[in-house]
């Protein structure tokens, strides 16, 4: 039996238009709140300013799963990001609330091996912040356990691991012209700052090019400075596709960092950045960054591999990073990371493979979900209101302890995460925990509701 204390969660789900509910457009009829909700809703959602648009919503009562508003509820639309409520569903019911991702630094013979688990939060710059630390946090730490161990330098090369998942970084169908955006960053079995680098620039005389640097500091990226010092900040930054090149061009004024850019290779830009951090900390590498598969199939180590420190990372925080703050490359670490757990590499196959294997359990018919990736930047992606509000169901209905962390997960209206500065109503604020989403011409909202009646 459901406790007290866990009666008053609504699920609510509304593709495209949901948005009206909080802050209606001009000439929107506003309902009268001794209306029946059904009503209510209907009369927003109707109101002839939306006639152009294609709405799928549905609103249902926890735990009876009644079904108090449907519109179009079972028709499969583009969800966006709220396809991020699926993986992360799936990762907590599949991987397990205590599932902790590890990334092992160990020697062998001349060379530094790091072998990944796919952990995509490693040196993220968010999570790092919470916690006073820099996001080379680790490497710094890693520098130390090293000379603990005796070692004061690396005569070979630094060996990257990331073979847990495949090598395709970014999904075929994302769109091609925003690869250097940072909600399109790859993903891959290592890790790091959410695979975006960050040029910061300063002026220096004038009519000469300005000065450049990258944050992280690193010798993977290269760059191109075609800057000049003026009286105008006009300077921007590209990565030409399929390149290892930052270029500059524009005129600098002040000193600024600027938008940050995606890597094209997680993996080597992991590397990099640790060989750069060692050598600051004292530890020289006398080779170069080169991947190499190390592990056995099974996961296992080879013995001729001693290990120097294991880095755990709880599933909580992808999690929050995925749901409260939208991050694409934590999504689509839990969908490679479930594939990888199902059949011993994570690619996009192996993931869609395991959230179909969630969705089967939940009851959720084939027909109203399309799996495409995890964040939901793909446009083939489809679910509709009534496949998003059984998931919702489904984990509230789970253990106590997996609905918390799902919940704890999302953005709390008008307080964090992506609806900080949504439904800041005083019946809102700290009411609803959601999911926001939006691609060109899509917008999405999914979540639970605490109602004044205390459903």
């Amino acid at each position: 039996m459901m406790s007290a204390s866990r009666r008053w969660m609504l699920p609510l789900w509304c593709a495209v238009i949901l948005l009206a509910l909080g802050t209606a457009t001009a000439g929107t009829p506003r309902p009268k709140k001794s209306m029946p909700l059904a009503a209510r809703l209907d009369r927003i959602l109707t109101a002839p300013q939306q006639q152009s648009l294609k709405l799928g919503a549905r609103v249902i009562e926890l735990p009876s799963g009644r079904v108090l508003y449907d519109r179009h509820g079972q028709r499969p639309m583009i969800p966006a990001s709220n396809m991020k409520l699926v993986v992360m569903a799936a990762a907590i019911q599949q991987l397990g609330r205590d599932f902790k991702f590890q990334t092992v630094l160990t020697v062998r013979d001349l060379d530094l091996v790091v072998i990944g688990g796919g952990d995509p939060t490693i040196g993220d710059e968010r999570l790092a912040a919470a916690r006073g630390r820099p996001i080379t946090a680790l490497f710094h730490q890693w520098a130390q356990a090293l000379k603990t161990a005796g070692v004061r330098q690396i005569p070979g090369n630094v060996l990257i691991d990331d073979s847990i998942f495949d090598r395709h970084f970014t999904h075929p169908q994302w769109p091609a012209d925003q690869y250097q955006s940072w909600y399109e960053a790859p993903i891959g079995g290592l890790n790091f700052d959410a695979n975006c680098i960050q040029a910061v620039v300063a002026p220096t005389q004038p009519k000469r090019p300005a000065k450049v640097w990258l944050v992280p500091g690193n010798t993977f990226l290269k760059i191109k400075n075609n800057t000049v010092t003026g009286k105008k900040q006009t300077v921007v930054v590209a990565r030409p596709r399929h390149s290892d090149q930052l270029v500059l061009t524009g005129t600098v004024a002040r000193k600024a960092p600027l938008q940050p850019v995606t890597v094209r290779d997680p993996g080597l830009y992991f590397g990099s950045v640790l060989k750069t951090v060692l050598a600051t900390d004292g530890i020289a590498v006398g080779g170069k960054v080169l991947r190499q598969k190390v592990r056995f199939n099974d996961g296992r180590i080879p013995a001729d591999c001693h290990i120097v420190a294991v880095h755990r990372t709880p599933l909580a925080d992808p999690l929050a990073r995925c749901g409260k703050d939208s991050l694409g490359m934590m999504a689509e670490g839990l969908f490679k990371t479930l594939g990888a757990q199902r059949s011993g590499q994570g690619t996009w196959e192996s993931g869609r493979s395991a959230i179909h294997a969630f969705l089967r359990t939940a009851g959720i018919p084939a027909n109203q979900v399309t799996i495409a990736d995890g964040s939901g930047l793909s446009r083939y992606g489809r679910l509709s209101a009534a496949a998003a509000t059984q998931v919702l169901a489904h984990v509230f209905r789970a253990p106590p302890e997996d609905f918390q962390l799902f919940r704890n997960s999302l953005a709390t209206a008008g307080t964090d995460g992506t609806l900080k500065k949504r439904l800041r109503g005083r019946d809102t604020v700290g009411r609803i925990f959601g999911k926001t989403g939006t691609i060109n011409g899509v917008r999405t909202l999914a979540g639970y509701i605490h109602t004044h009646s205390d459903r």
